[in-house]
């Protein structure tokens, strides 16, 4: 039987854990196949011990994980801490900070099952795609996707839309080489567009309640966001 682990990277999100934690209860419930990693990446804030007491109290409590970094060296590191400490065969990984809800995880990992019956040897990755967002974002995300196809000669859209689903063996293939910080997103999805069979999901992007978005929500860090990814870019293209 297939079983997932879900890796949830954490930074300051202290007001979001509570709600993040009860939807997680919602769609998991009693589920056997599912474990969720928390990883409280570097937080200044109160988000560890938020996330000790609210899954203390959680009737589900055993499906949870912490995984503590103790300094912020990147959104990908912090991912990547938690990828590290899966041991199930599908592997998963969404954001915090609920705007990519919890059900949409469950959603791709039932498709996956689903593909992977069908096609049992075959490698299967399974990407969120946002729909119904404001057209700034989807101008800001439509650019930075024609930036990555055509440097790197592959469609790439929607690079940075949660969840993302793979397998464990697709993961320690590709694991050596990944980055520390938002081209994590990049990287998984290049390599995935090269190795496995795609399946996309709708997702529909929600609006953040509390906190700042860590990476392209607003105009400072989309600037941050574009340079970084354009170099980014180029240091995969040399590899290749």
């Amino acid at each position: 039987m297939e079983d997932l682990s879900i890796v949830i990277p954490c930074y300051n999100e202290a007001l979001n854990i509570p709600t993040l934690i009860n939807e997680f209860e919602a769609v998991v419930k009693e589920r056997k196949d599912i474990s969720i990693i928390l990883v409280d990446n570097g937080s200044t804030d109160n988000s560890q011990v938020v996330l000790q007491q609210t899954i203390a109290k959680s009737p589900f409590k055993d499906i949870f994980e912490i995984v503590h970094v103790p300094i912020n060296k990147g959104y990908g590191h912090g991912i990547l801490q938690g990828l590290f400490a899966t041991k199930t065969s599908v592997i998963a990984w969404t954001h915090a900070d609920l705007q990519t809800p919890p059900k949409d995880v469950i959603a791709a990992f039932d498709s996956y099952k689903g593909m992977k019956m069908e096609q049992p040897n075959k490698e299967i990755f399974v990407r969120g795609i946002r729909k119904k967002r404001a057209w700034g974002a989807t101008f800001f995300t439509w650019g930075m996707g024609v930036m990555s196809s055509m440097a790197l000669s592959q469609k790439l859209y929607d690079v940075n839309a949660q969840p993302k689903l793979f397998s464990k063996s697709f993961f320690d293939r590709i694991q050596s080489e990944a980055p520390n910080d938002f081209s994590l997103d990049l990287y998984f999805l290049y390599h995935a567009q090269q190795q496995c069979i795609m399946k996309e999901i709708p997702v529909f992007f929600h609006n953040r309640v509390h906190g700042e978005a860590k990476g392209g929500g607003s105009l400072k860090t989309r600037i941050k966001l574009i340079k970084r990814t354009y170099q980014y870019i180029f240091e995969l293209k040399a590899k290749l």
